[in-house]
């Protein structure tokens, strides 16, 4: 939903102020389906909105869930293309999405389904924030106990990419009179685009931010990493030190381990000593096992069990770094890390 095209419409109707908080509060909070269900608006308001605001800005085209009780949606955009967008549990109490900022990415890591879709396009905010109101909606649906209260920009695309469009969305995730998702449940993937994590640091300084690292040495980096030709080690750290002094709060490094090509104890011992030239205390780094991709520059050899995660994460450990095994949700129906192409391979929506 276009939050402000819907007050315009409310306004051009002669509507009083109260209402536009009653339709806040059925679209974001009750999830309501259509403009149909807001009982409080009068006819001739919910119709006015239906016309000249849409409720959704996409609508699904497929769907697949996991063994593990994660969603992926293949959702079609109004103004064309289609992106992949994901719900996941975590705790049986957490329900978090998965949401993209782009229908492809130009970024290119060697390991990612997403950049063998293309470049595609940047969406709107509308569009960011609609998969977040979509799963809500999806919730109600499946009569849930527990709302969305959990988003991560770990989608398709680079968020800094698209960065006034993004920023405008998380503005709506977080307002407490839309959304109202706290800052911190709310968690944004970069590659390492430096202007705009420090822009973002300051924007948001509240937010959770990770950086898709994958490799400590340059050489290896620019490979699986291409953007790192652009903005190398050295000045990722040099820029990691200027978000601590703005937010002082931990980042998050993201590792995905393949097998054969990052993982051996010269790795560790590269990836410890970029960390301990910025601050051992506020990086901690998520060791991701690699999830396959049909057409992925990675192939099978690469990847790891594990018990190959383990042990590098004992590597890191003997370094004295914070780290952790991060669970892969939704890989059997490739909704996991690395696996979202928009690609429609997966069984269609009734």
């Amino acid at each position: 939903m276009d939050w402000r095209k819907a007050r315009a419409v409310l306004k051009a109707h002669g509507a009083d102020l109260y209402r536009s908080g009653q339709l806040a509060r059925a679209v974001f909070r009750q999830a309501v389906g259509s403009y149909a269900e807001v009982s409080v608006l009068p006819a001739e308001l919910r119709q006015a909105l239906e016309r000249e605001a849409p409720l959704l800005s996409l609508s699904l085209a497929a769907e697949s869930r996991s063994q593990d009780g994660t969603v992926k949606a293949l959702l079609g955009l109004a103004r064309g293309g289609q992106v992949e967008t994901v719900l996941m549990r975590p705790t049986p109490r957490r329900w978090t999405a998965c949401i993209s900022t782009q229908t492809g990415c130009p970024i290119g890591c060697a390991f990612c389904a997403t950049a063998k879709a293309g470049p595609g396009r940047s969406l709107s905010a509308e569009e960011i924030t609609d998969q977040a109101l979509y799963w809500r909606q999806f919730l109600r649906r499946e009569a849930s106990a527990e709302r969305l209260r959990n988003v991560v920009y770990m989608g398709m695309g680079e968020p800094f990419l698209n960065y006034e469009n993004f920023q405008q969305s998380l503005r709506a995730l977080l307002d407490q009179k839309l959304f109202g998702i706290g800052a911190r449940h709310v968690s944004v993937s970069t590659a390492g685009l430096a202007p705009q994590m420090e822009r973002f640091a300051k924007d948001f300084p509240q937010v959770n931010l990770a950086v898709s690292l994958h490799a400590a040495n340059d050489a290896l980096r620019d490979r699986l990493v291409p953007i790192n030709k652009t903005y190398p080690l050295a000045v990722l750290a040099r820029t990691l030190k200027s978000v601590f002094v703005e937010n002082n709060r931990k980042v998050f490094l993201e590792y995905v381990i393949l097998k054969g090509e990052n993982d051996s104890p010269g790795d560790a011992e590269d990836l410890a000593a970029f960390i301990r030239s910025v601050d051992s205390k506020l990086l901690h780094v998520n060791l991701l096992l690699y999830n396959p991709a049909d057409d992925g520059a990675i192939r099978g050899g690469m990847i790891p069990t594990e018990a190959d995660a383990r042990r590098f994460q004992g590597y890191l450990r003997d370094e004295g770094l914070i780290c952790t095994v991060r669970q892969s949700f939704g890989r059997d129906i490739a909704a996991a890390c690395g696996q979202l192409a928009a690609r429609e391979k997966i069984r269609r929506a009734p």
